[in-house]
C-alpha cells in the first residue's frame, strides 16, 4: 500500500470509529437517575435582580432548575447594571445597610423550587468605571487598604446568609474596563501586574495566597457554612495566579464548601468529555493536600455562538441547526450531572428569555439574527426536567468528519517580519520528513494535545510532496505541533513564526510563540480567520523576554470544534 493510500485508509478508519462511537446504541447502557442532591443553577446574574424576583418568582420558577446566580446593588447605585461591576472587589467600603432594599426583596421572595441561590462576586472591579472613582477599583495586592475587599466579602456573605441563599459565585475572569492600578488588565496575571519591578513572582504569589486567607476568613466569619463556586476554575486552566488565592481560601475555609466551577465544560457535549475535564482538574491538584476537600462543578453553555449557527433556532423544524437540539441538550446535562459533585450551572446568550419571562423579548444584537424570541421552546424546558432520568452513559451526537486542518512551509526568523531573505531556523519546516509507518510523525516536531491525529498529506499541499494534516479523535479538542528551543537562544530577541494554513473552518487554527519566566508563560499569537479552503500565510511576532527560562515554544495548532454531521 502506498503512503498516500495508507493515509487515506487511516483517516477512513478514524471516521468509521468516530461514527460508530457516536451512533445510537441498540443496547444502551443506561446510567442511574441523577440523585436529588445534584443541582442545576441558572447563571442569570446580568438580568435578574431581587426586586424582579420578589414580584415574579413564580414565573421564573417555571424552569425546572434548583437556583439562580443573581446580582445585588446598594440602594444608591445608578442605572448602569450589568451584573458584573465587581464592586465588592474594589476599594470602596460597603456596609450591609447599604443593601437594605435588595435584602428586603430577597427576604420577601417566596422561593418554592429554587433551593440553591447565589450572589455574584466578580474579581474585576468594573463598578469603579460606573462611579468614575479610581480608588473604587482593584487594589494592589500589597495595598495596606486591601482589608476593605475582605470586609466587602463579609458584607456580601452576610447578605447571602440573611437572605437564606446558598452562597457566592466568585468570578475570577478578566473582563476589562476596571479602574485601579491594573488599568483593566487581569489582576491574576503577573505580567500585567503594575508593580512587578518591586515584587518578584514568588513575592506576589505569596501575597495573593495571604489575601485569599484574609478574604476567606472574613467571609467565613460572616457565614460559616457558605458555599463558594469559583469560576472559571481554581487556577489549573491557565498559568495565572488564581491558584494561590484559592489555596489561601482553602487554608482558612473552616466549614465552608469551595467548588471548582469548571467553566471549560461550556462547549462539551458528552459524559466522557465531562469525565476527562474533571480528571484533568483533579489531577492538577493531586499533589496538594489543601485541594482534597475541593468539589468540582461544570458550566454548560445553553446556546453557544448563535452567530456562527445562523441564530438560535426556536422552531422545532430547525432544532438540529442549534449547537444542541433539545434531546442533545438533555443528554449533555445528564452527562454533566453524572460527573459533577453537586452543581451544573447554565450560561446563555439569551438570559432575559430564560430568566425574565414577563419582560418584553429583547433582540440580541450581532449575536443572534433570529432575535427576538417569544419564549424558550417547551422542548428545551422539558429537557431540563427529563435530564435527571436514566440515560445512555455512552451517548454522543454524530460528529462531522471533515474537521481537518492542513499546515505546510513553516518559517521561523529573527526579526519582526518575514521577507523571505532571512534564514529559516526550523528543521523540517515543510513537513517533508516523517518517521516510519505505522504511526508516522513529522521529524523534529512534537505532536500532542487533546486526541491528536496527524497524517502525512499528499493532496492538500502548498509545496513539495507533503504537508501535515491535523485532526482530533475527540468530539472537540486542541491539537498541537510544537518545536522547542532553549530560551537562552532567543532571550531578549524578537522572532517571527509563520505557516501556511488551509481549512474550511474559520478562526480555529494559528501559530503561537510562548516563553516562560519562573514557570509562568506568556504568548503572542495569530489566527487563521478565513476558513475558505484556500492556503493563507499566518504569522505571529514576539519579543522574547530577556529573563525567559526553560524553552521557547514555537507552536502550530488548531482548536478543532464540535461540528455535527448535517441531517
Amino acid at each position: 500500500m502506498t503512503s498516500r493510500a495508507l493515509d487515506r485508509a487511516l483517516i477512513a478508519a478514524f471516521c468509521l470509529a468516530l461514527w460508530l462511537a457516536t451512533a445510537p446504541s441498540a443496547s444502551a447502557d443506561l446510567g442511574n437517575p441523577v440523585p436529588d442532591g445534584k443541582k442545576l443553577i441558572g447563571f442569570a446574574v446580568n438580568i435578574v435582580e431581587p426586586a424582579y424576583l420578589r414580584e415574579h418568582v413564580a414565573d421564573v420558577e417555571r424552569l425546572p432548575l434548583d437556583g439562580l446566580v443573581i446580582a445585588v446593588y446598594p440602594d444608591d447605585w445608578g442605572p448602569a447594571r450589568t451584573g458584573q461591576e465587581g464592586m465588592f472587589f474594589g476599594g470602596h467600603a460597603f456596609k450591609v445597610d447599604d443593601f437594605s432594599k435588595a435584602l428586603a426583596d430577597l427576604k420577601a421572595t417566596r422561593f418554592t423550587r429554587f433551593t440553591d441561590n447565589f450572589i455574584q462576586v466578580e474579581a474585576q472591579a468594573r463598578g469603579s468605571a460606573v462611579t468614575g472613582k479610581v480608588e473604587d477599583g482593584n487594589l494592589d495586592w500589597f495595598d495596606p487598604k486591601w482589608h476593605v475587599i475582605a470586609e466587602n466579602g463579609a458584607v456580601v456573605a452576610s447578605l447571602a446568609k440573611d437572605a437564606g441563599l446558598k452562597g457566592l459565585y466568585l468570578d475570577v475572569e478578566n473582563y476589562g474596563g476596571g479602574l485601579g492600578p491594573w488599568g483593566g488588565r487581569h489582576i491574576f496575571d503577573y505580567e500585567a501586574y503594575p508593580s512587578k519591578d518591586k515584587h518578584s513572582l514568588t513575592e506576589v504569589r505569596n501575597q495573593i495566597q495571604r489575601r485569599g486567607r484574609q478574604f476567606m476568613e472574613a467571609v467565613g466569619n460572616a457565614y460559616p457554612h457558605i458555599t463558594i463556586v469559583i469560576i472559571q476554575n481554581t487556577g489549573w486552566g491557565k498559568s495565572d495566579l488564581v491558584e494561590p488565592f484559592v489555596k489561601g481560601m482553602l487554608e482558612t475555609r473552616g466549614q465552608a464548601t469551595l467548588v471548582d466551577g469548571g467553566e471549560e465544560g461550556y462547549s462539551l457535549v458528552a459524559r466522557r468529555e465531562f469525565a476527562l475535564l474533571r480528571n484533568r482538574a483533579q489531577d492538577s491538584h493531586s499533589q496538594d493536600e489543601l485541594f482534597k476537600p475541593m468539589q468540582y462543578a461544570f458550566g454548560v453553555w445553553v446556546d453557544p455562538t448563535p452567530d456562527t449557527h445562523c441564530g438560535w433556532h426556536t422552531s422545532p423544524a430547525d432544532f438540529d441547526k442549534n449547537y444542541r437540539s433539545p434531546s442533545e441538550f438533555e443528554n449533555t446535562l445528564y452527562g454533566a450531572l453524572t460527573e459533577t459533585d453537586k452543581y451544573v450551572w447554565l450560561f446563555t446568550w439569551h438570559p432575559d428569555l430564560w430568566f425574565t419571562p414577563v419582560a418584553p423579548p429583547r433582540r440580541l444584537q450581532s449575536q443572534c439574527v433570529l432575535c427576538p424570541h417569544d419564549k424558550v421552546p417547551d422542548e428545551y424546558v422539558r429537557a431540563l426536567a427529563e435530564c435527571r432520568k436514566p440515560h445512555d452513559l455512552d451517548w454522543a451526537p454524530r460528529v462531522a468528519h471533515n474537521r481537518v486542518f492542513y499546515f505546510d512551509d513553516a518559517v521561523l526568523v529573527e526579526g519582526a517580519c518575514i521577507t523571505g531573505n532571512e534564514p529559516n531556523l526550523l528543521d523540517n519546516a515543510g513537513f517533508e520528513e516523517w518517521t516510519p509507518e505505522p504511526g508516522s510523525l513529522p521529524k523534529d516536531w512534537d505532536v500532542h494535545g487533546e486526541g491528536p491525529i496527524i497524517t502525512k498529506e499528499e493532496t492538500h499541499v502548498k509545496s513539495g510532496k507533503y504537508a501535515a494534516a491535523l485532526a482530533t479523535e475527540r468530539f472537540q479538542g486542541h491539537v498541537i505541533i510544537d518545536k522547542r528551543f532553549p530560551a537562552e537562544r532567543f532571550a531578549g530577541k524578537t522572532v517571527t513564526l509563520g505557516v501556511w494554513i488551509q481549512s474550511k473552518i474559520k478562526d480555529t487554527a494559528g501559530v503561537q510563540i510562548m516563553d516562560f519566566v519562573q514557570g509562568m508563560h506568556d504568548i503572542s499569537s495569530a489566527q487563521d480567520c478565513y476558513g475558505d479552503g484556500q492556503w493563507h500565510f499566518i504569522a505571529a511576532t514576539r519579543s522574547v523576554r530577556a529573563n525567559a527560562t526553560g524553552d521557547v515554544v514555537m507552536r502550530i495548532s488548531a482548536s478543532v470544534p464540535f461540528l455535527k454531521e448535517p441531517g
